[in-house]
């Protein structure tokens, strides 16, 4: 399957934290998967954005990592952590025990990762 976003996603994004979660949280699968893409862009320091709101972009991954969600996006959502955000990472701790346990590795390398000096 082939995944792509739109400027309609970029909208969603821009738009705020509420419209995030509520795709993230809604029932569609390939929106979620547009979503979390695009997500990529916007984290990403290389084209600037600076959304007001990306403290709360981190604490939702997080809570999408801990809930009944396709394996795979929430490999992608532990993937952005990874790269756009630091530890701590305070509801992935508190949750360990809801985390997949093909996705437990990956998550602890993201608990335990190392800021910069």
């Amino acid at each position: 399957m082939v995944v792509f976003y739109s400027e309609k996603h970029s909208k969603i994004i821009q738009t705020g934290i509420e419209a995030i979660s509520k795709v993230l949280n809604g029932d569609d699968l390939s929106e979620k998967e547009s979503l979390l893409l695009c997500l990529d862009k916007f984290l990403d320091p290389y084209f600037g954005y600076e959304l007001p709101y990306e403290r709360e972009i981190i604490l939702l991954l997080q809570t999408f990592i801990t809930d009944n969600h396709p394996t795979e996006m929430q490999q992608t959502a532990i993937h952005l952590l990874i790269l756009y955000a630091w530890p701590p990472f305070p509801i992935l701790e508190k949750n360990l025990d809801k985390i997949k346990p093909e996705l437990l590795a990956s998550v602890t390398d993201a608990i335990n990762m190392d800021h910069p000096k």
